[in-house]
């Protein structure tokens, strides 16, 4: 009998972790509803694609990019550059 109590004792004892694991990491599993949306198209005032700097904003998303031969894709958005 000693070794049923045991038994049942285990089973109950590890599906509770199991529970207690998938709630754990679940409540820090964000939602697909939940992920950020796109970047805001709308360019600052103060910033244009004529700047001084050298750069420019990608034509998917906005983001501003520096005008340079080693970056061909947006670092927001991975969109082609120009």
């Amino acid at each position: 009998m000693d070794v049923v109590f045991w038994l049942v004792a285990y089973v109950l004892g590890f599906g509770l972790v199991q529970l207690l694991l998938y709630r754990y990491f679940q409540r820090d599993d964000p939602a697909p509803d939940a992920t950020p949306s796109r970047v805001d198209t709308a360019a600052p005032a103060s910033v244009d694609a004529g700047d001084p700097t050298g750069g420019g904003r990608c034509r998917e998303c906005g983001t501003h990019n520096e005008n340079d031969p080693a970056f061909v894709y947006c670092r927001q958005c991975g969109a082609r550059l120009q």
